[in-house]
């Protein structure tokens, strides 16, 4: 090696002099010449030489653009220095100027009027700059998909702003700010695109307003969390919430209308996917949109109004907490500009306001518990997590936004998005001090610094130190964290003690800070400590509540049941009364705790509406009361509370009977299937109030057909209504579209979410050509349909149909037009079962990837219980084929899947072994999925881990399900017997 290379700390010294040897013949003598000074102030020279030898050995596609760069290089040794940088600190950026070495180039081209200034280095990049650099960008890649763009686009700002970053050019908020505004840039572009396709498909999406007249309307893209604060790592998630200002529907274009919610949700889809493909370039962002209203189980976009109604009415602190940094980053400004001003009152309420600190406090014991917990399983002590460990950067965020909530309602100045300028205003106005403004902000800035870091080296969203002495050790280096000679520490050391001193900074000013600021005498509308053994909590209730408190003490120790009756009493003491009804019935508690035990489900309904524990006492008989005059003599908005609130609480007995043993699996499924049937036939009356012309329901030309679950009296939590909707034949042209406007109000009406909860989500796509067909159709359309063009799954689908809703008669004769019909079509037993057997096996390839081995395996498919081969599908084929190719005495579905093998066996198109079988599987399949259900609140496809699996398998043993071994043996023998009775009945009609 070089003599001038010899003082470099080379981690690994032969492969430095053999990559100086490869370097040399290919580096001008005035850059050789510079390196060694070059290299020796860089964290991490090994990996600054490895990648500098690719980067000068694979030659472009083009010689002369080799020879261009490295004479660029030996003219601008800047350039060699700022390939060494990024080479020493990010592997994922290095690896983009190896692949595109004329990059190096435009970093020091001359940007804007600044013809003579060092560069797109040398400035901060407004929302406009970047605006028409990604324009003048797309216009040299128009044959590149734009997904690709995106995010080759992004990997080149990312180039620069690294470059900013670690040269000290820019500071912390400057970078925050930049990576924030790129990501804005980024979304806008994807909407426009994704907005444009959708336009040309269905048109522009337009409302109207109170004077009649149109206008356009349109997404906003609402960004919450680091984006929302204009705070954005190198790899941070991208929190985003969409809405749209307006209900109606769209122009029309050359697939038809749509109405605005469906065309919203579309582009929201649309959008999401092409930021999270995964291109050559990797993906744009990942987005979550967990954060949106109802979570996970919410519709993807939201009409402003309804958004406005969930957050007044029903959202929790921690939901209202996290809208401190809400901001609109793409779409309709002025539909963004409405929500944020609207929700400002909820976030910042004038009232001296505990609960924000509370769920500042609900959200760090969280936390600090899944870390003990993560590091108690590993057997190691816990992880540093700059973000997530006590004293880290959510700390110091939570603090900052609880005291904005405290305090914001008087003082409109104090609210920012911007943990910073946040820190700088609480101290302005003193209600933080000068010494912890300091501390918090240094701190703040030190943990961003080390995030930065840690995420560029791979691009990966990483927020937890390295174990290996060697890698603190870099680590520090990047972070200008130096040894100290008078501490004889070396830089890792001193990065670990500067750290440790950092969080011990932050722990105490977030329990000093927070611990002073509750009011002198609790109130009733306070909310309650996590848990509810603390010795906060039990003072509380001892004092005020004592029989309350008793029973809490009382309670089980299982930890689901303290974690339920936790949030629960969290948010039950916001209720003066609902805690004195809970002090004179401290026996509900203990039934609440016994829930909780086994249900998820039950702790979030209940927490919800804390004041319907009384219904965990209440009759058996309870779940369908009420629903029918619900409805009766009041506004719309009235009779559609009424009615949600109804629907819900019978919902809830319904889950609390289940969860007893009270009642067998599918016994609640014929009490969810009437709550349903009641709840839709309510609607129905409602929303016919708004239109006069349409009349009477029950004697009138309109039918409302189930199918899938409801059909067939088999609903469950979480299943959507199948509905086709049925006209006379006389109903045509003008006189059909009030009947259509009905519908599309009804669809609407159903499916939103407001304070008192969601109907159901009704799904119409079921009906003959599905989204594309008219949702109203005549019963000789559908005759002409099912007797010419239907599929075999289709006539299957079509057996579970009942009437539910409006001409009931007319319901019954279309349905067994239908049915005739479809006899016809299948007259040919052979063209049935190919056609049966086709849709089944694109199933089976609908799920994951077969692993090796051959047969699929049911963990880590998607739906693999009901899809995979012997799954429920297999079941419900089985019984379509019987029933479509004996005689018409046995083909109509009697009603849930046990009723129709009994029906089957009594016809003797079963034999009592086969029936049996068949039984067997089918009760296995639907009680496991309804236990996941009634456990999780949702429906799942999968087997549940081991975590969940004990839970669910009490549910199976209460309900007296046969199971035997484990659920996977269960699962897997009912599996086999099924596949070999749909081999024996269909796979060899089809031979």
């Amino acid at each position: 090696m070089d003599a001038a290379f010899s003082t470099i700390a080379f981690a690994e010294t032969g492969r430095a002099a053999a990559n100086l040897a490869r370097i040399k013949p290919l580096l001008p003598q005035n850059l050789w010449a510079t390196l060694p000074a070059l290299l020796a102030q860089l964290p991490d020279p090994d990996a600054s030489l490895n990648y500098l030898e690719r980067f000068l050995r694979e030659k472009p596609a083009a010689e002369s653009s080799s020879a261009r760069i490295v004479q660029y290089l030996a003219q601008n040794p800047a350039a060699l220095h700022h390939l060494l940088v990024v080479f020493s600190y990010s592997r994922f950026l290095a690896e983009t100027l190896v692949q595109q070495p004329d990059l190096i180039l435009w970093l020091h081209r001359p940007y804007g009027a600044r013809g003579n200034s060092s560069g797109h280095l040398d400035r901060i990049k407004s929302h406009e700059d970047l605006q028409a650099e990604f324009a003048r960008f797309q216009a040299t890649s128009f044959d590149l998909a734009p997904s690709v763009v995106l995010a080759r686009f992004k990997r080149r700002e990312y180039l620069r702003i690294m470059l900013r970053d670690v040269l000290g050019i820019a500071t912390l908020t400057e970078t925050t700010l930049e990576l924030s505004r790129l990501a804005d840039v980024l979304l806008d572009r994807a909407l426009r695109v994704s907005a444009q396709k959708l336009e040309n498909a269905f048109g522009q999406p337009q409302f109207t307003d109170a004077a009649g007249n149109r206008h356009a309307a349109r997404l906003s893209m609402i960004s919450v969390g680091k984006l929302g604060g204009e705070e954005l790592n190198y790899s941070s998630d991208i929190d985003l919430i969409f809405l749209y200002g307006h209900d109606g529907e769209t122009q029309g274009g050359s697939e038809g209308t749509t109405t605005n919610a469906e065309f919203f949700i579309r582009l929201a889809q649309a959008v999401l996917k092409m930021i999270t493909e995964v291109t050559p370039e990797g993906a744009v962002f990942r987005l979550d949109l967990r954060l949106r209203q109802q979570g996970s189980e919410g519709n993807l976009a939201i009409s402003l109004p309804a958004a406005l109604a969930y957050y007044r009415l029903s959202a929790r602190e921690w939901e209202l907490q996290m809208l401190v940094k809400a901001r609109c980053s793409a779409g309709d400004a002025e539909a963004g500009r409405q929500f944020l001003r609207k929700v400002q009152p909820l976030v910042y309420r004038p009232e001296f306001n505990l609960a924000a600190v509370r769920a500042a406090l609900e959200a760090r014991e969280e936390i600090t518990r899944s870390l003990r917990e993560r590091a108690g399983a590993t057997g190691h002590a816990a992880e540093w997590n700059v973000k997530l460990s006590p004293g880290g950067i959510r700390d110091i965020e939570f603090l900052a936004q609880s005291l904005q909530r405290l305090y914001g309602g008087a003082d409109p100045w104090l609210r920012s998005n911007s943990t910073l300028v946040a820190l700088q205003r609480l101290h302005d106005k003193g209600h933080i001090s000068g010494r912890d403004f300091f501390r918090l902000s240094s701190s703040y800035q030190f943990l961003r610094k080390v995030e930065h870091r840690l995420q560029l080296r791979d691009g990966l969203q990483r927020h937890t130190l390295p174990e290996a002495p060697d890698a603190i050790e870099r680590l520090a280096l990047r972070c200008g964290v130096e040894a100290s000679s008078a501490d004889r520490r070396t830089a890792g050391q001193q990065f670990l003690h500067r750290l440790t001193q950092h969080f011990a900074d932050v722990c105490e000013i977030y329990d000093r800070t927070l611990a002073l600021n509750p009011p002198a005498e609790p109130r009733a509308d306070t909310a309650a400590d996590v848990e509810p053994g603390s010795f906060a909590q039990m003072r509380r209730l001892l004092a005020e509540f004592p029989r309350v408190a008793a029973a809490v003490s009382a309670s089980s120790d299982d930890t689901y049941s303290r974690r339920g009756l936790s949030r629960y009493l969290n948010a039950a003491a916001l209720y003066r009364r609902v805690m004195s009804n809970l002090e004179e019935h401290p026996e509900w508690i203990a039934k609440a705790a016994e829930l909780f035990a086994r249900s998820d489900l039950a702790v979030e309904m209940l927490s919800r509406n804390p004041e319907e524990i009384a219904l965990v006492a209440a009759s058996e008989d309870f779940e369908t009361r009420g629903l029918a005059a619900a409805v009766e003599s009041r506004s719309f908005d009235a009779a559609m509370a009424s009615l949600r609130n109804a629907y819900r609480r019978g919902v809830l007995r319904a889950v609390v009977n289940g969860l007893l043993g009270v009642r067998q699996p599918f016994q609640t499924f014929e009490t969810l299937t009437l709550l349903a049937d009641q709840a839709l036939a309510g609607t129905l009356a409602v929303v016919a109030r708004e239109f006069s012309a349409i009349g009477e329901l029950a004697p009138g030309p309109l039918a409302v057909i189930a199918l899938g679950r409801l059909g067939t009296r088999e609903m469950d939590i979480g299943s959507d209504a199948d509905l086709i909707f049925v006209v006379e034949d006389r109903l045509h042209g003008e006189a059909r579209e009030p009947w259509r406007q009905f519908i599309e109000r009804f669809v609407q009406v159903a499916a939103s979410h407001t304070r008192e909860g969601l109907l159901f989500p009704v799904d119409t796509r079921l009906r003959p050509r599905g989204g594309e067909g008219e949702i109203l159709q005549t019963v000789s359309y559908l005759e002409n349909y099912f007797r010419n063009e239907a599929e075999a799954w289709e006539a299957a689908t079509f057996l579970k149909a009942r009437p539910v809703a409006g001409n009931l008669s007319l319901g019954e004769e279309s349905i067994r037009r239908i049915h005739a019909a479809a006899s016809e079509r299948f007259a040919d037993r052979a063209e049935l079962v190919r056609g049966l057997i086709h849709t089944r096996t694109l199933m089976e390839r609908s799920t994951a990837e077969t692993p090796r081995g051959g047969e699929p395996a049911i963990f880590g498919n998607k739906g693999a219980i009901k899809v995979l081969p012997g799954g429920f599908y297999d079941i419900e084929y089985i019984l379509a084929w019987l029933f479509l190719t004996r005689s018409p005495a046995v083909r109509e579905a009697p009603g849930h899947v046990l009723r129709q093998i009994a029906q089957l066996e009594s016809s003797g198109a079963l034999t009592t072994g086969d029936a049996q079988a068949l039984r067997a599987a089918a009760l296995l399949h639907r009680s496991l999925d309804h236990a996941i259900r009634l456990v999780t609140g949702r429906p799942a496809g999968l087997l549940p881990e081991p975590a969940l699996a004990e839970r669910v398998r009490r549910l199976l043993d209460l309900w007296q399900v046969p199971v035997g071994g484990s659920l996977e043996d269960a699962v897997e023998s009912a599996r086999r017997n099924s596949r070999a009775l749909f081999e024996r009945f269909i796979v060899a009609a089809s031979r």
